[in-house]
């Protein structure tokens, strides 16, 4: 993937290259740019400098931008793992600690309790009901 990146890299300076040298005349025309804020005071003219340098300046611009930009963005996601790294923790010793606690309930004979299956009603058997005793049910009626 390296070699790959390097050749598109490589094939990219060629193009501009080759555009720059096919267009040799209009990149090496000297020109000077002006900056006009409508008051005839507030006016501003560079230096007249060749094209190509004002190309390359747009682009050390822009790379140095994007740069900075990724080394934001980089500093944000360090912090945010650091962030996710902590609230993982908590919760693996929450986990032990409620493990802890289970385990004690399990292993105490007092809260042990055995364990009954419990009968499945099938759908042709009888609903079982609760009969009262005679006694009880002359109180009642």
């Amino acid at each position: 993937m390296k070699k790959f990146k390097a050749f598109v890299v490589l094939l990219v300076v060629v193009f501009v290259a080759l555009v720059i040298y096919q267009n040799r005349e209009y990149f090496f025309t000297k020109q000077a740019l002006s900056l006009s804020l409508g008051v005839e005071t507030w006016q501003w003219t560079a230096p007249e400098i060749e094209n190509v340098y004002y190309f390359g300046g747009s682009l050390l611009i822009g790379l140095l931008i994007t740069g900075y930009l990724g080394l934001c963005a980089k500093f944000r996601s360090r912090k945010t793992m650091k962030m996710l790294n902590v609230t993982i923790n908590s919760q693996h010793q929450t986990i032990d600690t409620l493990q802890t606690e289970l385990d004690k309930f399990k292993s105490d004979p007092y809260f042990k309790k055995k364990e009954e299956p419990v009968e499945e009603l099938d759908e042709n058997s009888e609903n079982d009901a609760i009969e009262l005793p005679a006694n009880l049910e002359k109180s009642q009626g």
